[in-house]
């Protein structure tokens, strides 16, 4: 007797699909998953909803921007809209975002209108709202944009396929405002009782988006970022003693702290909602930068490059609660290689090695580095960006994931010398990325190596989990194809490598 109790529904994508973003945004939000070529693919960075929160001056706005620029860039042909609700975006300060995103390659996405930015006085929020929703069920359709991606589809007989992704922005969320709503402020003055829906009114529609929200951007593979103001609890609703006990909304939020205008759906519905908090000035025992940008950066109280923290409020892929330091420059945006070395230094000096004065990567002994010195070697070595990011992650999986396998719990320098003990050339391991993208854009980037590939390559070859780069010959050099890329790209680029043909 045969019993078959399976159901005959259509399973979701087997891949829910988060891109890449680095900073130390990936190893806490994601997890591995084995590719098509062995590999193993970090599947972790921007899910498809975020919430960022905070109060003023915190840098929500900015750290969005780098999410979503930073994803956009790392997926050829992708495509960016943001809406302003309070009006305050200018374009030409964002130009010197777009500029340090690195795999732009220099491309102006402003000018060439891959990304777009409009504010509520060409659209109020319903008529933005319908021309962007037109736009996602119009791009859910498409057949022509479907591409594969490095991971397996659900039978494992081929590529997971995709559309390619785009990007959207709301900032904020708590200032959207819909026709009705102004309408209504409009006709009545302030204190008149016309006004007292106003609120409530408003709320009904953000309820209505933050409902649409999973369905709309999750078929249509357009990743959707939010932010939104956070200030406290009124509890005038509330009559007696009991009244005046602050309410605790999430488990990371303070008593009292509300995430204003966005309804309980904002936490709910995000897949992470960030919370971006206590920012500073990052000033040295003089007072000037801590990382200056060249020798002659030494102007006191330079209020520029600033902390700030950021905890995870509620995650649906990994640890809520964890937080951790982002290095932000007012002017430049977020820092991703300056926020991975500031973090592998305040975590022990994790993977350095010297003095504190004079000290190098125990992955890039080469370069030499100081604290003032360390931010132009960054801008200027792609080598040292790449071995940051590796340490970086490194770091993070030895205090966050417990249940790795002992074999590939290393430290940065077993790493370094087992590999180099096997034959391979560490400017070579370096001159890789360790992001995944779509394969139309393949060709146009550098071979993929992530941190757990080359924790694995360590493990001797008859292990079931040892990994060898797919892009690798015998020799332990690129293969033919692949160190044309790497010349070409070079060239495009103007990277400083050290590979041999």
């Amino acid at each position: 007797m045969t019993i078959d109790l399976r159901t005959k529904l259509t399973p979701a994508p087997n891949v829910k699909v988060m891109i890449n973003i680095g900073a130390g945004f990936d190893i806490p939000t994601g997890h591995y998953i084995k590719g098509r070529r062995n590999e193993s693919i970090l599947n972790g960075g921007l899910a498809p909803l975020t919430g960022i929160t905070g109060i003023g001056n915190n840098f929500k706005s900015t750290t969005e921007h780098y999410m979503m620029l930073t994803a956009m860039s790392r997926m050829l042909y992708s495509a960016a809209k943001t809406y302003d609700t309070e009006v305050n975006i200018h374009e030409w300060h964002y130009r010197e975002f777009v500029a340090r995103t690195e795999a732009f390659h220099g491309e102006d996405v402003l000018e060439s209108q891959r990304w777009s930015i409009t504010d509520k006085t060409v659209y109020v929020g319903d008529e933005w709202y319908k021309n962007h929703k037109n736009e996602l069920e119009e791009k859910s359709k498409r057949k022509d944009i479907i591409v594969n991606t490095p991971f397996f589809n659900r039978e494992r007989t081929g590529a997971f396929t995709m559309l390619i992704p785009t990007f959207t922005e709301i900032d904020s969320f708590t200032e959207f405002e819909t026709s009705d709503v102004i309408e209504m402020q409009d006709k009545n003055d302030l204190g008149e009782s016309g006004g007292n829906t106003i609120h409530m009114r408003q709320g009904l529609a953000k309820l209505r988006i933050l409902m649409e929200a999973p369905r709309l951007h999750g078929q249509a593979y357009d990743y959707l970022l939010m932010t939104a103001h956070l200030g406290k609890e009124s509890t005038m609703q509330n009559a007696g003693p009991a009244g005046s006990v602050p309410i605790q909304k999430l488990k990371h939020l303070k008593n009292g702290d509300k995430i204003k205008g966005t309804t309980d759906k904002f936490t709910f519905i995000t897949h992470n909602c960030w919370h971006c908090y206590n920012s500073a000035p990052l000033l040295d025992g003089n007072r000037a930068p801590e990382y200056p940008r060249n020798q002659d950066d030494t102007l006191k109280l330079d209020t520029d490059l600033n902390t700030v923290q950021l905890r995870n409020l509620r995650s649906k892929s990994g640890a809520s609660g964890m937080a951790f330091t982002l290095i932000v420059s007012q002017s430049e945006g977020v820092l991703p290689s300056l926020t991975e070395f500031h973090h592998i230094k305040e975590q022990g000096r994790y993977g350095l090695e010297g003095n504190n004065i004079n000290y190098s990567l125990v992955l890039y002994p080469d370069c030499k580095l100081q604290r003032t010195t360390v931010r132009r070697k960054i801008d200027n070595d792609p080598l040292l960006r790449r071995a940051l990011n590796i340490t970086s992650e490194m770091c993070q999986m030895s205090y966050l994931w417990h249940t790795m396998a002992p074999e590939l719990k290393l430290t940065s320098k077993q790493l370094f010398d087992s590999l180099k003990a096997l034959g391979f050339d560490w400017n070579v391991l370096l001159t890789t990325r360790g992001w995944w993208t779509h394969e139309l854009g393949e060709a146009h980037e550098l071979p993929f190596l992530s941190t757990m590939d080359l924790l694995r390559m360590t493990l001797p070859k008859e292990h079931p989990d040892h990994y060898f780069p797919y892009w690798m010959g015998e020799d332990k050099r690129p293969l033919p194809q692949y160190q044309e890329l790497i010349q070409r790209i070079a060239e495009r680029d103007g990277l400083l490598h050290a590979m041999a043909a």
